[in-house]
């Protein structure tokens, strides 16, 4: 049985994901004469005190109001229900997402996911981003927006075509009341940017980078910067490592090749400088291949799959009754995690990086401080999976500082822990603590003997 039964006038059908903040629910509307209306409910979950939360959450319901693009999921209410529950209403896509499409392509006899579709799907969310980058306030100021979190997972795929941009909620605005703390990392490590990885200055040309992934994921079926490890990701994505399309892919056509080298530049100013020229690439190469670009290449593949969204599975294929933030269970997984805390006892081991070093010294920041080393804990503690999709992982220091960013240990140990708000609890490092401790006292012991050496 679902734990919610209704949010305001609308009825709840299932679950549909966890969030950093809250759920996400499929819930339907009715009206006169049989009227009904599916929809995507998002709700806040955090406790009456955390006003920023609440303001986080009202900024991305008011961005995404403001937009109106038919390649954008559209918002078509927001409010409070009589339980005191913060929701956004939101378009319900009757598909799936790319990434669910691109898994599936792997499995069995499933064929490989056309070049049509790829470019289809690519050039709708480019000229999401293009329409979104460039709005600008009732006033005529830019509104400056940049999504932060472009990928497969947030690109929705719908059975009878049409593709929606969705989950503006890391989204960076101008006109939004909360803004991003310095250091903080928001997005799906596989899909950062190098300048977000570095702590740099964001504008829209991450969401390029993110875009030139997405394409290359979808046309090669391999993921562009993934590594055995957080940190080796990271490095990769500052470093521009990748492997060429035309290495995995034979026959990859060259020009699709160089449109994804120059979205992939490691340096912001040797992209695409606008979505739009993205966009317009695209269609160039789409139509010398003789590909066409729009619902016909989109409606085709999902038929080759098997998903037509005719059968009451694939219609409600991310449902599920099971609602995994149970009370009771954050409760016992919060004092799991203070135990953990308490009781961590891992060593510190500094280890340079170089490649991260090298392009910050290139970029004008302050050389980069050492990172831990790559290997992960075996006793993780067993935290029940409260959060899916929220991968903002606050960094031990602003720019300018002099301490250690967090390294893939503590991120493992932030992803465990972290409680509802989507805020990562890390694990302090007790050993290296109590060592510092002892070298003050002896430092201290040391200055007092010499004292009462030269008193005499």
């Amino acid at each position: 049985m679902l734990g919610v039964e209704r949010i305001g006038r609308y009825q709840v059908l299932g679950h549909l994901a966890s969030g950093g903040m809250g759920q996400v629910y499929l819930a339907k509307t009715t009206g006169l004469g049989g009227f009904e209306r599916h929809v995507v409910v998002k709700t806040l979950d955090v406790a009456d005190d955390e006003d920023q939360f609440v303001t986080m959450f009202l900024d991305e319901a008011r961005l995404v109001g403001a937009l109106h693009h038919q390649y954008i999921a559209p918002v078509y209410e927001v409010g409070c229900d009589e339980d005191g529950r913060y929701f956004i209403v939101m378009d319900y896509i009757h598909g799936e997402t790319a990434e669910a499409v691109w898994k599936r392509s792997h499995e069995g006899d499933t064929p490989a996911i056309p070049t049509g579709f790829a470019l289809s799907v690519v050039y709708a969310i480019a000229s999401a981003l293009d329409y979104a980058h460039k709005l600008r306030g009732l006033d005529g100021r830019p509104l400056e927006i940049v999504h932060r979190d472009v990928s497969l997972s947030n690109i929705m795929i719908g059975y009878e075509g049409g593709v929606k941009l969705i989950d503006f909620g890391i989204a960076k605005s101008a006109n939004r009341a909360t803004k991003t703390v310095a250091g903080t990392l928001k997005g799906k490590f596989g899909y950062l940017s190098p300048e977000q990885v570095l702590r740099l200055p964001v504008d829209h040309r991450t969401d390029i980078f993110a875009l030139g992934i997405v394409l290359y994921e979808l046309t090669t079926m391999e993921r562009a910067f993934l590594g055995s490890s957080e940190l080796i990701t990271l490095e990769r994505i500052t470093k521009g490592e990748y492997r060429k399309p035309s290495k995995i892919v034979a026959g990859y056509p060259q020009a699709l090749e160089a449109i994804i080298e120059r979205a992939l530049e490691v340096d912001p100013d040797d992209r695409f400088q606008s979505a739009h020229e993205l966009a317009r690439e695209l269609e160039a190469v789409a139509r010398a291949m003789g590909e066409a670009i729009g619902d016909s290449a989109i409606v085709g593949t999902m038929r080759a799959f098997g998903r037509t969204g005719l059968t009451k599975s694939q219609r409600f294929a991310r449902a599920t009754s099971r609602i995994r933030t149970d009370p009771a269970m954050l409760a016992r997984s919060e004092e799991q995690a203070r135990r953990n805390e308490r009781e961590d006892l891992t060593p510190v081991v500094p280890t340079p990086i170089t490649g991260l070093t090298a392009l910050a010294r290139s970029s004008g920041m302050p050389p980069l401080p050492p990172i831990l080393p790559e290997s992960t804990p075996t006793d993780l503690p067993n935290v029940p999976e409260a959060v899916e999709d929220d991968l903002t992982v606050p960094i031990s220091s602003t720019p300018n500082s002099g301490s250690p960013v967090i390294s893939p240990l503590s991120m493992q140990y932030a992803s465990a822990l972290r409680p509802p708000s989507g805020t990562a609890k890390l694990v302090p490092d007790r050993s290296s603590r109590w060592l510092w401790l002892g070298l003050a006292l002896a430092a201290i012991l040391v200055g007092a003997i010499i004292a009462l050496a030269l008193h005499r």
